[in-house]
């Protein structure tokens, strides 16, 4: 019942473009916020980037949120997004350009996230300091409005959005996604209105922006859930029995990657790099793992004589998103190859890699929940203080005490982020097991190192979570 209100929903025309306007309005307001708070210190901050509401926000919910949502209901902020919005109204003006083949890869789009890590974070600090993220935003919006202008259909959403691989990887978990409801419908359909050249350029009821044939969606990687398939589909087949045919459908639990489809290139070195963000992201919450984590970056930062920001922030994003991740992919492959098992690396990478995504998810998830969580504290004081400054200089000098976290949020967190990890654990087993099945089953008792995926790489979570919340 509720998906077929959404899906009448999407069949009016102020839906989803009304909301795109309403996040478009509050990604307007955020920069200018963030435009009024800057900073070059980095103690204040850490603190500044909590009080600045525009910061806490973007980095504290809208983010978290984004990682929360396309695990449980696929790419779902594609549809409000207002990127899309701008690149749409751009390319209603623009060229109307085929993108390059390398534009279409996908690499783009990964080297975009490690640029924006890398740099954007580890170096530039842009989580932290708002004028900093503001700068960001309006860089982001720039490069959706000129690739609105120079190619055809949503070139940027498709094709360069940093946002987009996070997306569609993690959206292989949620039990909804786009479809039809009757591929007969769509094999007898005369108009192809949901892909015919024609309705390329409308603004409302075009072809499908990204070069999908809403029939054969079989997965939930690609699609941005615009809806704009649906309305060509609506108003170009009103009479004809079965039509709008697409839709939001039901879809079976971890569907996506217990199908097996295996990465691509771009996506394969997108998880390598963020399988090593989220052991970063969850690690350093506590002293002590934290401690144990920076170690090798801050050694190497002494024997280097690194003194810098671009420097120690190299050093640093190599060491934890590219050393450490090495590791642990490498260990239960080259452990399978000591014993004599045959599998390319190029094929351990694309179809394996795989098994990190629900074990990444919960990671990321966990993640979410403890930042949102843990800025409780500070919205009693954005409301009079908007832009932070004044609040930030207080909590530094102890004129301000932050209340403290609601008596719930521990014991509530201890048990969801142990049971997410486990179910994590659990699906990731059972994605080797198939994957051994299919691929190295000449390899019989060589295969059970690859057990290693789930074993080492979710297991240090695992007991990572549960030594720090008994301690």
């Amino acid at each position: 019942m509720l998906l077929n209100a959404i899906n009448r929903l999407f069949r009016l025309r102020a839906f989803p473009l009304a909301l795109q306007f309403v996040t478009l309005g509050g990604f307007i307001v955020v920069i200018a916020l963030g435009m009024s708070a800057n900073t070059e210190d980095p103690s204040f901050a850490k603190v500044l980037r909590n009080t600045n509401v525009a910061n806490l926000i973007v980095w504290s919910y809208w983010w978290p949120l984004i990682i929360l949502s396309a695990i449980f209901l696929g790419r779902v902020w594609c549809t409000v997004c207002p990127m899309e919005l701008l690149t749409s109204l751009a390319t209603k003006m623009g060229l109307k350009r085929q993108p390059p083949a390398f534009l279409r890869s996908g690499w783009v789009m990964t080297a975009a996230y490690v640029v924006i890590l890398f740099v954007g974070i580890q170096t530039l600090s842009i989580h932290r300091i708002p004028f900093r993220m503001a700068l960001y935003l309006l860089a982001l919006a720039s490069i959706a409005l000129v690739s609105g202008l120079l190619f055809r259909r949503n070139t940027f959403c498709a094709s360069i959005c940093p946002v987009g691989h996070i997306l569609g990887i993690y959206a292989r978990l949620a039990p909804v996604g786009w479809g039809v409801q009757d591929e007969t419908t769509c094999s007898k359909c005369a108009d192809k209105s949901c892909v015919s050249n024609k309705n390329t350029d409308a603004f409302l009821g075009r072809s499908c922006g990204v070069g999908l044939y809403p029939a054969n969606i079989d997965d939930n990687s690609d699609c941005i859930l615009c809806g704009q398939c649906l309305k060509a589909c609506n108003s170009n087949g009103v009479s004809v029995h079965g039509r709008p045919n697409p839709g939001w459908l039901r879809r079976p639990w971890f569907k996506d990657l217990l199908d097996l489809k295996p990465l691509t290139g771009p996506q394969a070195a997108f998880v390598f790099i963020v399988s090593g963000f989220v052991i970063y992201e969850v690690f350093t919450e506590w002293g002590l793992t934290k401690q144990w984590l920076l170690w090798l970056p801050m050694t190497l930062d002494e024997v280097l004589g690194a003194t810098g920001h671009w420097t120690h922030g190299l050093i640093k994003s190599l060491t934890l998103f590219v050393g450490l991740p090495a590791l642990i992919w490498l260990l239960p492959y080259g452990l399978f190859r000591f014993m004599g098992g045959r599998l390319p690396l190029r094929d351990y990478a694309l179809r394996f890699g795989i098994a990190f995504i629900p074990i990444m998810a919960a990671a990321h998830a966990i993640k979410a929940l403890l930042k949102m969580t843990s800025r409780i504290p500070y919205w009693q004081y954005v409301v009079a203080d908007p832009i932070g400054a004044e609040t930030a200089h207080r909590i530094l000098d102890n004129t301000t005490v932050l209340s403290a976290l609601p008596a719930w949020r521990d014991p509530v967190i201890t048990v969801v982020s142990l049971l997410l990890m486990t179910g994590a654990i659990v699906l990731s087993w059972v994605i080797v097991r198939k994957l051994n099945t299919q691929y190295v089953a000449h390899s019989r008792w060589r295969s059970v190192s690859l057990y290693l995926i789930p074993g080492f790489f979710g297991g240090a979570f695992f007991a990572m979570l549960t030594t720090w919340r008994a301690l």
